[in-house]
């Protein structure tokens, strides 16, 4: 079992995935990526959306109980190049495009709320308003704190980023000035493990406890905060990767691929995330002010 792992932690703590540096083609550094790194070419997960509280009413959850509460997941905001491949523009919004779907947010009635008031529902029947929303950011890339968090603050709207640790403060990446600066406003850092690998591929249960529970550890000693959530990346996981999120003490963790916009305690590792619409009318669409 790889939650086991931390029998053999003492011997091998040094040890470090390969790839801690990134420079990503097409978005951001356009060099090549090595082998198994995360680029915006890659499929990637989904985000997580926070809104001022409304309103709401006091009720006791069940362990089958469901709540609608989508989670939007961001990667890219910053203007568009005319290089950009179909696979950057899919997940790639404009700083304009990023502000009229925060403003249509608060318009059209939802509320951002965060991953701790979602857990908070579940676990203590906490109250949760109406039309809730999770807006999260994966990778760390700088244009999400140049862009994407000034826009957030214009809405007082809190988010979750997912970082992973290895390349912080390179180029191309947030530093951790930069997170903590986000962090005094408001906003939630989470962890998306050390290099960002896919853990499904990872055989060595000291290699993934390093990622899912060494990720948490830097992130917490350079932040001085408890980090609780995590992404998976690619939002690839199996029962083990999950155990081992579980034993590493984080109280949920955001995946991204069967999107169904319903949350339930029995899943709070296993969290449907949406990668956000790229365009207003398919924004609106997905999120109709009706509903």
């Amino acid at each position: 079992m790889r939650r086991h792992a931390r029998i053999l932690m003492i011997s091998i703590s040094c040890i470090a995935v390969a790839g801690g540096t990134f420079f990503f083609a097409e978005s951001h550094a356009r060099s090549p990526g090595s082998k198994g790194a995360i680029s915006p070419n890659d499929e990637a997960l989904y985000a997580e959306v926070s809104v001022p509280a409304a309103p709401s009413q006091q009720r006791t959850a069940s362990s089958t109980e469901t709540l609608r509460l989508p989670i939007l997941v961001y990667h890219i905001v910053r203007p568009s190049y005319p290089s950009d491949s179909p696979a950057v523009q899919a997940i790639a919004h404009t700083p304009e495009v990023f502000d009229a779907e925060m403003k249509y947010l608060g318009d059209a009635g939802y509320h951002i709320v965060s991953f701790g008031d979602l857990e908070d529902y579940f676990r203590s029947s906490a109250a949760m308003p109406e039309k809730p929303i999770i807006i999260s950011f994966d990778d760390g890339w700088s244009d999400q704190f140049q862009y994407a968090f000034p826009i957030l603050e214009k809405y007082h709207y809190t988010a979750t980023f997912f970082v992973f640790t290895n390349p912080i403060g390179t180029k191309g990446f947030i530093t951790w000035d930069e997170l903590r600066t986000m962090l005094n406003a408001g906003m939630h850092i989470g962890s998306h493990s050390r290099s960002h690998p896919y853990l499904t591929h990872i055989d060595s249960p000291a290699v993934l406890w390093n990622e899912i529970d060494g990720s948490k550890r830097v992130l917490e000693k350079q932040l001085g905060v408890t980090i609780n959530e995590f992404a998976y990346p690619f939002g690839m996981y199996d029962d083990d990767i999950r155990a081992t999120v579980v034993e590493a003490g984080y109280l949920s963790a955001r995946g991204d691929r069967y999107y169904k916009g319903d949350q339930s305690a029995g899943r709070l590792y296993e969290l449907d995330a949406l990668n956000a619409p790229t365009t207003m009318a398919l924004f609106a669409q997905k999120f109709p002010s009706s509903n």
